[in-house]
């Protein structure tokens, strides 16, 4: 997903205002946004404070002289992730992450989620690979669960196991669009040495999409037309 500098001003512009707390999905494109935040601070004097949800992103803050706060400290006024794809109802799946448990956390915290992906991965239904954050112990085993869902493999990284920032692995499963989500949801959390799923139902509030322009969709603006 390639984000253009213009994307990145227009989302720091319109929706970090001062005395926010943030945070952003762990992921490489996070930390080209906090860049943009750290202008904004340093130029503007926008007075904001972000919960850092990796050891990159802290190290990161700390180096951009941006004000750091906990979730033990703060909920969330506004969150933004960079995913995969989104759909028409808002659920998105990210697989570019380094904590699906951190990443939830956040996402259940905000106040308003905003979900930034681009044109092509605003899908009607959502489809392909879909991460499972797992245990070291009895790896193998917990695979072969996942495989009631379909093809499963464990995210490997240069040849060497993927691990999160908890130290836990990845299982990326390759699942078909015919599956309804909660099923897949509800069906991976039975499975004992699942911690967390990169499906993300229901927490999206606002979606950006980007690449030949921007376009803006609001859970709100889209509640009004069916109410």
């Amino acid at each position: 997903m390639a984000l253009n500098e213009g994307t990145i001003e227009s989302l720091a512009l319109r929706y970090v205002k001062p005395g926010m707390v943030l945070a952003l999905g762990t992921s490489g494109h996070s930390e080209t946004f906090l860049k943009k935040i750290a202008f904004e601070i340093e130029e503007k004097g926008l007075n904001v404070s972000v919960v850092p949800t990796s050891h990159r992103i802290a190290e990161l803050l700390a180096s951009l002289k941006i004000p750091v706060t906990s979730l033990n400290e703060n909920e969330i006024d506004v969150a933004f992730e960079f995913v995969s794809q989104v759909d028409r109802d808002f659920n998105f799946v990210k697989t570019d992450s380094t904590s699906l448990v951190r990443d939830k956390m956040i996402a259940q915290s905000a106040e308003e989620l905003i979900v930034v992906a681009g044109k092509k991965d605003f899908v009607e239904r959502i489809s392909g690979t879909i991460p499972f954050e797992i245990v070291h112990f009895g790896w193998k085993r917990t695979i072969i669960q996942l495989e009631k869902l379909g093809e499963a493999h464990l995210r490997k990284i240069g040849g060497k196991e993927y691990r999160t920032e908890s130290n836990n692995l990845v299982a990326d499963v390759k699942i078909d669009d015919i599956y309804d989500l909660y099923e897949i949801e509800s069906q991976a959390k039975e499975v004992p040495g699942v911690i967390e799923t990169g499906l993300f139902i229901g927490y999206a509030d606002r979606i950006i999409l980007h690449n030949h322009g921007l376009e803006v969709k609001s859970r709100l603006d889209f509640e009004k037309s069916f109410s």
